[in-house]
């Protein structure tokens, strides 16, 4: 019997630490200064390190729909947003975002799962069906990360365009990333 728990012990570092370091210095890098979460077993790591570190103001949310809503209004208020939350969410989210779109309103959404190569588990099918196509239905741009090496970068480049267009942008994030697998 396999038994899993979501403690790491202290003596094995986590594959996730490098994914998660690179997100928080992409983002960082980019200018964003809250973040809106709803838990996700792929990004636990990036959000506790988001937490940790300090530099970010991080709004926990219900539903992925509210939380885009309240990234929106914390633009509003002065800060450069952005929502991790793994792809189903952006099925709840297509009223919302097309909102975000009409007004202008720059984010960023980092969601797990994708349609590409390394998802391994078929019960995540509709949930990689649905990010990709609400951001391609509704014309959001978005990018799928391969390396976690130039995540930082992508994330650099990512801000450059929520800011300089007003626009939503999406970085979707295949498992295989998260679990730090050998490419």
């Amino acid at each position: 019997m396999i038994v899993r728990s979501g403690v790491q012990s202290a003596s094995a570092p986590s594959k996730l630490n490098v994914l998660s370091d690179a997100l928080v210095l992409g983002a960082e890098r980019c200018g964003i200064d809250a973040c809106v979460y709803l838990p996700d077993s792929c990004l636990t790591d990036t959000i506790r390190k988001f937490q940790t570190a300090g530099r970010v103001m991080m709004v926990p949310c219900a539903r992925e729909d509210e939380g885009i809503a309240i990234a929106m209004g914390l633009y509003l208020g002065g800060r450069t947003p952005a929502c991790l939350m793994e792809a189903s969410g952006i099925g709840y989210s297509g009223l919302i975002l097309a909102r975000a779109l009409a007004q202008r309103t720059p984010l960023l959404v980092i969601a797990s799962h994708t349609r590409g190569p390394g998802e391994p588990f078929d019960y995540h099918g509709a949930t990689c069906l649905v990010g990709e196509g609400i951001f391609k239905g509704i014309g959001i741009s978005y990018s799928i990360a391969h390396d976690i090496g130039t995540l930082p970068d992508l994330l650099y480049r990512i801000g450059q365009t929520i800011r300089g267009q007003l626009s939503t942008f999406g970085l979707l994030l295949p498992p295989h990333l998260a679990r730090g697998d050998k490419q």
